[in-house]
């Protein structure tokens, strides 16, 4: 860990791949034979082939440090739409969560902050004139000043002011764990599966999708997000309609001309392409 931080890296990175490490020794993996290694990550089932080559980092930064030779193995990303939840839902855990975590998932649904630079902002971050909240960023991205609604900023100073952070730089680990239980608990209890499948990260999708659907303005959704590259801002930018109009839709997704072919002759209307390569239709239910 010690040599990935003086490599520069943040410390979300590091922890990342300290994790990932962790759980090749936990499983036995001997680190000092890549050939070990790579069959654990070609057999973790359960990994998207994104998370392998994130694991093919981790390991590779410990080659180097190490002098081990090895091939890296190379595995190519399979784009997906991320999940994005309805306002609904996310204010349904907003209202049912405990007070820190409630205040944490407002404030992601309103800045479009990641989760590490929400829990890095300061007391001095916080503007009361101007209804704002600043926040350096990860990632390489530039930071940014957004403004937030009465609620959250009344929600904000009812935190304990202990140092001179907002959430005080608690464990975000244990933060996150404490989430997941409260989330499954709601989910059980309004027998909705999908509210397990919003993370923190998971508003940052919302917020991108529901700014790009309100203004249509891609370089506003760059910079809010932070983004120096306009690829990264179009991943966020999903085909989701947030008014009423569109309960009155279903929608389907096709890969190919063949599975565009087929909802158009169901009577499927097309609505345009994502930069994933994903065909959006919708009919009227």
């Amino acid at each position: 860990m010690w040599h990935l931080k003086k490599e520069g890296l943040s410390d979300a990175t590091v922890e990342t791949k300290f994790k990932i490490l962790k759980l090749m020794s936990k499983n036995n993996v001997n680190l000092d034979d890549p050939e070990a290694v790579k069959l654990f990550i070609a057999r973790r089932e359960t990994w998207s082939n994104g998370h392998r080559q994130i694991a093919v980092y981790a390991y590779d930064h410990y080659a180097k440090m190490m002098k081990i030779q090895w091939t890296a193995p190379f595995y190519r990303y399979n784009p997906s739409i991320p999940f994005v939840p309805t306002e609904k839902e996310v204010d349904a855990l907003i209202s049912a969560c405990s007070k820190k975590i409630s205040t944490t998932l407002l404030a992601l649904k309103e800045t479009g902050f990641r989760i590490g630079e929400l829990w890095n902002c300061k007391w001095t971050d916080l503007d009361e004139e101007k209804s704002t909240l600043k926040c350096k960023a990860e990632k390489h991205g530039n930071p940014r000043e957004i403004r937030i609604s009465a609620k959250l900023m009344s929600m904000l100073n009812t935190l304990p002011k202990a140092n001179e952070y907002i959430f005080s730089h608690s464990n975000l680990n244990s933060h996150r764990w404490r989430y997941d239980r409260q989330k499954t608990a709601l989910s059980k209890k309004l027998q909705n599966p999908r509210l397990k499948q919003i993370h923190f990260h998971t508003l940052r999708h919302f917020y991108a999708t529901k700014l790009f659907n309100e203004t249509k303005n891609l370089i506003l959704v760059k910079q809010k997000l932070g983004h120096r590259n306009i690829n990264s801002t179009m991943v966020y930018t999903h085909i989701v309609e947030f008014d009423e109009e569109s309960q009155n839709y279903h929608h389907a997704t096709a890969k190919d001309d063949k599975e565009a072919g087929e909802l158009i002759d169901n009577g499927w209307t097309y609505i345009c392409t994502t930069p994933q390569k994903i065909m959006m239709f919708r009919k009227r239910k």
